[in-house]
């Protein structure tokens, strides 16, 4: 993976300090091209080819095509093939077979391309400049447009201090303590957009024209249930031996889930080396080690098991003091998610040995392995009977067997207002944290609305629901996280299970097939069904229990001094026009006392604070 930055002109100085404030994303080579139009900058991390026949931006073989380049393409020596008898390759890169993909094929080769990326590339022929995202979003990329100019970056902290004025983008903020994460096209700053996944823009003579993928992934038809659980090993076998190919060692992120554990399973059969795991532990007291480290101990057992190297990072509450604030930085935009501090930890203890990672992310969604899908499912059963029908039996229900937000979800109005009761800050005075002088809920649903109703498919509320997560909290939360937090030591994270063939399978298993009735405690039956015989019984045997962090129980202690320091006017100068501290104190005192759960709400209000404090105030 690498980082890139661009704009529509020539000025190297000003790409040269955008490359300076991403080069932790490629510690071992820069590059600046520039020429009338344009000026691309480059900071690699090498992975394919180490050599400097991969130094980039690179051109193509008639100098048509200049790239910046930060991904991997899974099906390049497949490519490569294809192209050999009309090229002669200089690197053994993927960078150079998109290059000569687009002297062959121009746009249309962005169908042919398999992987995860993000990229520029200027066409000096046409004046032109391509921007473009992987169909996943696993790779960032952001934009913005300066006197006429585009300027692009794989990270805003490149950007933001471009902008003649540093705003606060409202309704994303908004979106933020609604969330946890900002989602869609806008980000927490005004005038800095990121490009959409599967989105193409097109830059020439100060307009853009925007192209949206459509590229049709095949697989084989399933006919029945027998025809998935065959199909599945093979596809996934696949898929690993593709995202192992790398000219520097491949480790994995593991946890006590089935999804990790059942790619060490794969990666022990195709490497012939022992591969390299590493697992968070919390520094917790003897009685609550079950209760905050069961995912840890797992993975220990796991990697005993698979014959692994495993590595184990302890995290402290004075290790997450000693790390916010470089968190908060890597991450651009403020993120309530308190797991950040683990996975920026682990990917520091990871990049001494590896520079390439697997983790588990998309499992779950690929599979059904959420305990919401089975509300999903229930509620999509629900819908069949006739409306009145459905009001007349809710209203019957007595509150403490069925709850106002859970009838509310049986008889929702629309998708969004349904999705959004999953996905959404649910502790209680939560809707209070925003100063109600730039609080807009009509608008801030209005975006979304309009954000999510894109991925909704007719007939069928389960894949909506899952398809809208894809697109949203997977891709703007989950894949950030992973992305920025493993860049931030140069760590490539590959996520085998977001792989097009395995996203295109998904979505031709019933949701039957992912998520039984029978079964109460646990989603993916497709997936143990089909792969069983590769997972330990011990993980089997198991009900699926989410990562549980201490963060709740230590903010009552050793995070206490700094959830008060932080949650303060005090603190920095100009956050009250956007929080309500008095109702966010009422939140902690509650909290504090154990009155109400509190720990979203609070870990939003200090992220945004440290956050304010480092892009604003600093």
């Amino acid at each position: 993976m690498c980082g890139i930055a661009g704009i529509s002109e020539e000025n190297v100085d000003l790409i040269e300090g955008m490359i300076s404030k991403i080069d932790h994303r490629g510690p071992d080579d820069r590059g600046v091209f520039s020429e009338y139009g344009i000026t691309l900058g480059h900071c690699r991390l090498s992975i394919q080819d180490l050599s400097y026949a991969g130094h980039q931006p690179m051109k193509s073989s008639t100098g048509r095509y200049t790239i910046v380049f930060n991904g991997e393409i899974y099906n390049f020596k497949k490519l490569k093939t294809n192209l050999k008898p009309q090229h002669k390759f200089i690197s053994g890169t993927d960078t150079e077979v998109i290059l000569e993909l687009f002297e062959r094929y121009g746009l249309d080769c962005l169908n042919k391309i398999s992987g995860i990326y993000a990229f520029g590339i200027w066409d000096s022929k046409k004046n032109e400049l391509i921007l473009s995202r992987d169909n996943v979003g696993v790779k960032p990329l952001y934009y913005a447009y300066l006197n006429g100019n585009i300027v692009f970056s794989s990270e805003m902290k490149s950007l933001y201090s471009l902008m003649p004025k540093k705003e606060i983008n409202i309704n994303a903020l908004n979106c933020y303590f609604r969330l946890g994460y900002v989602t869609g096209e806008e980000t927490i700053w005004k005038g800095i957009k990121r490009l959409l996944p599967g989105n193409t823009l097109v830059f020439s003579k100060g307009k853009e024209k925007r192209i949206i993928s459509n590229k049709q992934i095949s697989i084989p038809t399933l006919k029945n249930v027998e025809d998935a659980k065959s199909y599945i090993p093979k596809l996934l076998k696949e898929v690993l031996e593709e995202q192992m190919i790398s000219d520097v060692p491949v480790g994995l992120f593991l946890s006590g889930g089935i999804d990790s554990n059942l790619l060490l399973s794969l990666m022990s059969d195709i490497s012939d080396k022992k591969v390299n795991t590493y697992s968070s532990l919390f520094k917790v007291s003897a009685e609550d080690n079950e209760k905050f480290n069961s995912d840890a101990i797992y993975a220990k057992k796991s990697a005993e098991f698979f014959n692994s190297n495993h590595t184990e990072i302890h995290i402290s509450e004075q290790s997450i003091i000693d790390s916010i604030e470089d968190v908060v930085w890597h991450m651009d935009e403020p993120n309530s998610n308190s797991s950040l501090l683990p996975n920026y930890l682990l990917a520091k203890k990871a990049s001494i040995n590896n520079k390439v990672i697997l983790s588990g992310e998309g499992g779950d969604e690929i599979f059904g392995g959420y305990d919401r899908y089975r509300s999903y499912r229930l509620i999509e059963n629900w819908r069949k009977t006739p409306s009145i029908l459905r009001k007349f039996t809710t209203s019957l229900v007595p509150e403490k067997l069925l709850n106002s937000k859970n009838k509310n979800r049986l008889n929702y109005q629309n998708l969004s207002d349904l999705y959004l009761s999953f996905a959404e800050n649910n502790e209680t005075n939560s809707d209070k944290i925003v100063s109600p002088d730039i609080k807009d809920d009509i608008k801030l649903y209005g975006y979304l609305d309009n954000h999510l109703k894109k991925f909704y498919y007719s007939g069928s509320i389960f894949d909506s629901l899952v398809n809208a997560e894809i697109n949203s909290w997977l891709v703007d939360d989950y894949l950030m996280r992973a992305d920025k937090m493993s860049m931030a030591h140069g760590i490539e994270n590959r996520v085998p299970f977001l792989d097009e063939r395995l996203i295109e399978l998904s979505k031709n298993l019933k949701s039957s097939w992912k998520y039984p009735f029978r079964n109460t405690h646990r989603g993916k039956q497709i997936l143990i069904d089909a792969m069983g015989s590769s997972i330990p019984d011990f993980l089997l045997d198991k009900s699926k229990k989410g990562w549980v962090s201490p963060i709740s129980k230590w903010l009552r202690e050793g995070l206490k001094d700094m959830a008060y320091e932080t949650i303060s006017e005090n603190y920095v100068s100009g956050t009250d026009k956007f929080i309500n501290f008095e109702e966010v104190k009422k939140i902690l005192s509650q909290h504090m006392s154990q009155e109400t759960y509190g720990v979203q709400s609070i870990w939003s209000v200090i992220t945004f604070q440290v956050w304010y404090k480092k892009f604003i105030s600093d």
